[in-house]
């Protein structure tokens, strides 16, 4: 089955900490925050307070406190990547699977 994640920068939370809005199949399913001062992405809520204990860990890419079949893996993972190989924060990522 076909399906499109984009991952949309809402703002900056602090001077390291970077606020995205993400969709899967133009549905918000969560919103994350990409610290890079905490090295990690996580799960917030839409003012980029931190939900539950998700995370990816950006040093080793490790996933904590996460099941495998998480839309959180496949976002953060995206996520990750794109500000891996930019070097900045990205504005947007679109992926279309199918």
């Amino acid at each position: 089955m076909a399906f499109s994640l984009r991952l949309t920068f809402v703002r900056a939370v602090s001077s390291t900490a970077s606020l995205f809005r993400a969709e899967v199949d133009d549905e918000v399913v969560l919103h994350l925050l990409l610290d890079r001062g905490a090295d990690s992405v996580r799960p917030v809520d839409e003012d980029g307070r931190p939900v539950g204990a998700r995370r990816l860990d950006l040093r080793d890419g490790t996933f904590h406190s996460v099941n495998a079949d998480d839309d959180f893996v496949l976002l953060a993972s995206h996520l990750a990547a794109q500000w891996c190989k930019q070097g900045s924060t990205p504005r947007e990522i679109r992926k279309y699977f199918g």
